[in-house]
């Protein structure tokens, strides 16, 4: 029986979101079906590192600057030749025009292109490209609806080359023992430091906050280029005393354990996992409604949704859930419901399996 050859390929190698969900393909694919490669474009992070402890091959096509673009994208090409790739999935928008090009090239039989967040940066010139290369795609898959209707607004993909698959959570990582044994109020957000995740909200807000619950805590959770500006602006603010903040951390169950409150104060998001992790732990999430955000909370049922680039609405939702304990315990358990109901990863892996396999089917590649 032939295993299909998979290769995920992904621009960086520290871990978000994207890289999350590839770790758990991992942990959960049938090694019996598929043959999966990971590749990333930039060095550094711990991704490749976690792909290795799989038992998966992991590939780096580096690029330090821009003379080493069309070498790695060069090299690729050869690495699909070389390994006879069966399918090839792209993560990110550089990694999909130079991807599907190497891929041509490599006569790679067939290519999946992932959208996997707004890309609100997109310019005319980037949708034309994405056009151009269309021909060579074989079907795009986005984590969420609103995902799938950019495709068709802003870049005009047509409808029919796109699906929907949701992130899906592993329950079994979930310790459902809850360690905030005083109950002290503890605000927290796992994210990407960076311009678009939006700490400095959650910053701002918490003045605000320590009015009414002045024994309140702040945890941010996650390395970046605003890592420092953010611990400048916590410091400018006299709240130094009342934040936590920490870079990269492998394993969160622990910080999720003693969350009150979870928060997304972003400004473009696909189908955060991080979310999807709170709402495993019963805790109830005040974020952004943006990209596909509502599509994970229901605004006042396991959580309160508030415009993006608003300290006051952001502030005001945190302190109503801490003010109501009994509602924010109703909207935890309505979020673990929502999670075991919808976006599990048993769920995840046989929409992913299944469009390989059916995908391998008409090429020929598998009976």
């Amino acid at each position: 029986m032939h295993k299909i050859k998979l290769l995920h390929l992904n621009a960086g190698s520290n871990i978000g979101g994207t890289e999350t969900m590839i770790l758990r393909f991992l942990d959960k694919v049938d090694q019996q079906q598929f043959t999966v490669y990971v590749g990333a474009f930039f060095p550094g992070g711990e991704f490749l590192n976690e792909v290795k402890k799989r038992r998966a091959q992991s590939v780096l096509f580096k690029i330090t600057n821009a003379i080493h673009f069309i070498s790695a994208f060069i090299k690729l090409s050869r690495f699909l030749k070389k390994n006879k790739i069966d399918i090839i999935h792209l993560y990110g928008f550089w990694t999909n025009i130079g991807g599907r090009i190497a891929a041509k090239l490599a006569k790679t039989p067939i290519i999946i292109s992932g959208q996997r967040t707004e890309d609100n940066w997109r310019k005319p010139f980037h949708s034309w490209l994405d056009r151009l290369t269309l021909r060579w795609v074989d079907l795009y898959i986005s984590v969420f609806h609103k995902g799938k209707e950019l495709l068709i607004k802003r870049d005009r993909i047509p409808e029919n080359k796109i699906v929907v698959i949701h992130n899906g959570i592993d329950l079994t990582w979930v310790n459902t023992e809850k360690q905030n044994k005083k109950q002290l109020p503890m605000i927290g957000m796992i994210a990407a430091q960076n311009r678009f995740k939006r700490q400095d909200l959650l910053i701002q807000a918490a003045p605000k906050i320590l009015e009414s619950f002045p024994q309140a805590n702040f945890i941010l959770v996650g390395s970046g280029r605003t890592m420092d500006k953010n611990i400048k602006l916590i410091s400018s603010l006299g709240l130094t005393s009342h934040f936590i903040v920490n870079g990269f951390v492998k394993d969160i169950r622990q910080i999720l354990s003693n969350l009150t409150v979870f928060v997304l104060a972003t400004n473009s998001e696909g189908l955060p996992v991080s979310i999807l992790e709170a709402m495993a732990y019963g805790i109830p999430v005040v974020a952004s409604r943006v990209g596909g955000i509502s599509e994970l909370v229901e605004d006042q049922v396991t959580g309160i949704l508030v415009k993006s680039n608003n300290v006051n609405e952001l502030s005001t939702a945190i302190i109503e859930i801490l003010e109501n304990p009994v509602k924010a315990k109703r909207m935890g358990e309505a979020a673990k419901e929502r999670v075991k109901k919808h976006f599990t990863i048993e769920q995840m892996m046989g929409q992913l399996e299944f469009i390989y396999q059916n995908l391998a089917k008409r090429k020929g590649l598998i009976e």
